[in-house]
């Protein structure tokens, strides 16, 4: 049933959440928990049930993002300041640069990626910190990873 939901479920999505990487995290979340959820066995009202899963899901994303913007910054690490002590001064100052060319606009996912590899936060630590679920965190990290390295071979 929620694979022949889904086309509506993603445009109910889309139309709330303008960013389309945004929009398939909320996507995955629903599905996420509509599959590990006991929905109505009626193909009309389980798509009225993923829709109030998606708006709940919405809505927790939306109030992450307004404290993230609320919470005073900080004392993170600037990425000037983060170094391999085994890497050459020259692979050093190449691999510094391209890490800023690649994560020029994304600073959220450099945020996760530090908390995550650098702070050794666990990983359900830091989803019970980001209000997600630790597969709807996996999957964020695997997207930024993955978007860090398609922008990284273009440079």
């Amino acid at each position: 049933m929620l694979v022949a939901c889904m086309p509506a479920l993603r445009a109910f999505v889309r139309r709330r959440v303008s960013d389309g990487e945004t929009a398939s995290e909320i996507l995955q979340e629903v599905s996420l928990r509509a599959l590990a959820g006991d929905g109505p066995r009626d193909l009309d009202r389980f798509l009225s049930w993923s829709r109030g899963i998606a708006r709940h899901v919405i809505g927790t994303e939306w109030r992450r993002r307004r404290r993230e913007r609320s919470e005073p910054a900080r004392d993170e690490v600037p990425i000037d300041q983060i170094r391999d002590p085994l890497a050459a001064p020259d692979q050093h100052c190449d691999a510094q640069v391209r890490l800023k060319r690649v994560f020029s606009s994304d600073t959220a996912g450099v945020a996760l990626l530090v908390r995550r590899y650098f702070d050794r936060v666990s990983g359900k630590d830091l989803a019970a910190e980001m209000g997600l679920t630790p597969d709807a965190l996996r999957m964020r990290l695997m997207r930024t990873r993955s978007a860090a390295r398609a922008r990284s071979e273009k440079i």
